[in-house]
């Protein structure tokens, strides 16, 4: 091989590691970066502005749904526009770094990057007089300096799950919605833009935005919820991540369903295997064999930032107080239901139920009830909060059934008191 070639493998070797590698391992795969977040629900961005025009008619949108979004201004814009910037943050919003300039990465040398994000910090920093830790890449792409200045500045990039292309003119907001609606799920970070891409696309966004937030909490039954990130490990994220692809796959399976947007439950139909249940009356509500309702909690709403033991205990008491209500409608008109007597579930978490309508029985230690006791502790764990609070005083060793029948359900809970359809954290 001559000079010349091993001069440009070396070059082209040099970009590759300068521009590719960092992208590929940042920006595809996540690595060092937050793609997702995880308390429950969906959070909405904003990119590219601030826009004399848009943002304040999208603040307004998200002030009627009680919605906390992020937006990751381009500092030069939040130069010009710096009392839009105030009023993002007045409105309850939170402010993130989009470049100053809104360069692509790969097309900057490591002087240029560090220069550009620097001025970015300090311009927010200088308007709003808080620390800017949240950062977003012009169209999500990184260099090898970019890599550098996030660490060194303890900055931590910010990217997305579920967009629309809202950017593109030709996108309406039917395609906009459709398109990031196809990719929302619990723990979705939207990407939107509020200025920015081609002429007359942010208008579209506009457009869009209110039936968006009205269909992820209706249809998708998710709370919009403000941007928010534990101090977790690369590996607990991976389990997670791992454990929701599983929760996912298993409620499409046996057609878990959730009941609304900040529920504790999800409900399903399924064929009962366990002892005889009989109500006071006497009367046998479920043998093996026969459809019940299963009640399941989902585990990611039961998160909070409480550490002490006993105030934790009280705030899973809250939610399920608060959802069960809404459970008993959601069954009284669901006509799925309409012959199911009984409604069970088996928990670790079972103190305390009696007092709310549900009877507690004990299961034979099995394989299958050890193995459900074993995945139960896996997920309070992997949920727990950031300190090592221990629920012990709240879960059992064994999981144990927990019942009870529709018509207990229904004459203990079914009123005119529900959650509201709207939530925000």
């Amino acid at each position: 091989m001559g000079w010349g070639y091993m001069i440009l493998f070396g070059l082209i070797l040099a970009a590759a590691i300068y521009t590719v590698i960092p992208d590929f391992f940042l920006h595809y795969l996540g690595a060092g970066t937050w793609k997702r977040q995880y308390t429950p629900g969906v959070a909405i961005t904003f990119d590219d502005g601030p826009d004399p025009d848009i943002t304040p008619q999208i603040l307004d949108i998200l002030d009627r749904y009680q919605v906390k979004a992020t937006f990751f201004v381009v500092g030069e814009k939040a130069a010009t526009y710096p009392d839009l910037i105030k009023l993002i943050r007045v409105r309850g919003h939170y402010l993130g770094a989009h470049s100053q300039h809104h360069r692509f990465a790969w097309f900057m040398s490591p002087w240029e990057t560090w220069k550009d994000w620097d001025e970015c910090i300090a311009t927010l920093e200088n308007l709003t007089g808080e620390v800017v830790e949240w950062v977003r890449p012009p169209w999500g792409t990184f260099n090898l300096s970019t890599w550098f200045w996030l660490r060194i500045r303890r900055k931590h990039a910010v990217l997305w799950n579920a967009e629309g292309h809202d950017w593109q003119f030709r996108r309406n907001p039917e395609q906009i919605i459709s398109r990031i609606l196809n990719h929302t799920k619990e723990g979705s970070i939207v990407l939107l833009h509020d200025a920015g891409g081609e002429k007359g696309a942010p208008v579209n966004t506009l457009n869009a935005l209110d039936l968006l937030c009205v269909k992820i909490i209706e249809d998708k039954k998710l709370p919009l919820v403000a941007l928010e990130f534990p101090q977790w490990s690369v590996w607990r994220k991976l389990v997670v991540n791992i454990w929701t692809k599983w929760e996912q796959l298993y409620a499409i399976l046996y057609k878990v369903e959730r009941i609304s947007s900040t529920n504790v439950f999800r409900l399903s139909r399924n064929r009962y295997k366990g002892p005889n249940l009989y109500s006071q009356t006497g009367q046998l509500l479920a043998q093996n064999g026969d459809l019940v309702g299963e009640i399941h909690l989902d585990s990611i709403r039961l998160q909070d930032k409480e550490t002490d033991i006993g105030n934790k205990g009280i705030h899973i008491l809250r939610q399920v107080r608060r959802s069960l209500p809404v459970l008993a409608s959601y069954v009284a008109s669901n006509p799925e239901y309409e012959g199911i007597k009984v409604f069970v579930g088996l928990t670790l978490i079972n103190q305390g139920v009696k007092r709310l309508g549900f009877q507690v029985q004990e299961m034979p230690t099995t394989l299958f009830i050890r193995s459900v006791g074993v995945l139960q502790k896996l997920i309070i764990l992997l949920y727990r909060s950031p300190k090592k609070a221990r629920m012990k005083k709240y879960t059992q060793e064994h999981p144990k059934l927990v019942w009870i029948s529709k018509h207990q359900l229904l004459e203990n809970w079914l009123s005119n008191e529900c959650e509201p359809l709207i939530s925000s954290k």
